[in-house]
């Protein structure tokens, strides 16, 4: 597959997953884009024959993703569990496409461990999402990026368990992205229909104002006035029928 289509793809990964009305430029899934490209690259036939030259894209990767998480405000432990599942994804990736006589070398010092001192992201990545599974109010966006990072195969301690128990982890997160994408939502919108009549009000000048308070009035008045005449018209005959 050649650069344009996998970039179709990966655009295309990232896309599909639950919460696609976020805004442009929020959240964490659309920083993920061009790790999505390199894993789906390789995943689609490409190689990495080199494995420094493989270290080296995927440590500017890693930086980019830190950086961004940084610009956008995120905290410390949120970046840390998506830089986390980040180099568990590059790390396995590297395993599955490097030549057999460079996975050795890249076993004994994964991506993880350079950047965090761990061998374990196979385990802790879904620790770390059971727990925000669990959470009374989930962070979206956290959700979001490891929905894209299991979208893009990573499989970690499922390798064992089996690709079944994988299968139901994602649809389980899928569907609780969609009911708090949904909830959240909901207050939002109820909230601007209950305000558009206000909103238009407090833009009309006070001229337009004064003009549609006269309307009323003049419309008050020739009401109450066809009713007067209404109850003269039933008055005047029944004073005239008296001796």
């Amino acid at each position: 597959m050649n650069t344009l289509n996998s970039s179709r793809h990966a655009t295309a990964l990232m896309d599909s997953q639950p919460g696609t009305a976020r805004v442009a430029g929020e959240g964490i899934r659309d920083l993920l884009r061009d790790t999505a490209l390199l894993v789906t690259t390789l995943g689609s036939g490409g190689h990495a024959p080199d494995a420094a030259g493989f270290r080296d894209r995927c440590r500017q990767l890693i930086e980019r993703f830190s950086n961004a998480l940084e610009q956008r405000g995120y905290p410390d432990e949120v970046r840390q569990e998506a830089l986390i599942a980040q180099c568990g994804l590059l790390d396995e990736t590297a395993l599955r496409h490097l030549p057999a006589d460079s996975r050795a070398g890249w076993e004994l010092k994964p991506l993880q461990v350079e950047r965090f001192n761990l061998h374990d992201a196979g385990e802790r990545v879904f620790d770390l999402l059971d727990a925000r599974m669990r959470e009374t109010s989930p962070r979206i966006d956290l959700l979001e990026c490891y929905a894209a990072i299991l979208g893009m195969g990573f499989v970690g301690r499922y390798a064992r368990e089996g690709e079944a128990k994988r299968t139901a982890l994602i649809a389980s997160l899928n569907t609780q992205l969609e009911k708090l994408r949904s909830s959240a939502e909901r207050p939002f919108i109820a909230d601007r229909a209950g305000r558009r009549l206000s909103d238009r009000f407090y833009r009309l000048s006070p001229w337009a104002i004064a003009g549609i308070a006269c309307a009323i009035a003049l419309v008050v008045w020739w009401v109450w006035a066809a009713a007067l005449d209404v109850q003269l018209a039933h008055l005047v005959p029944a004073k005239v029928r008296q001796p």
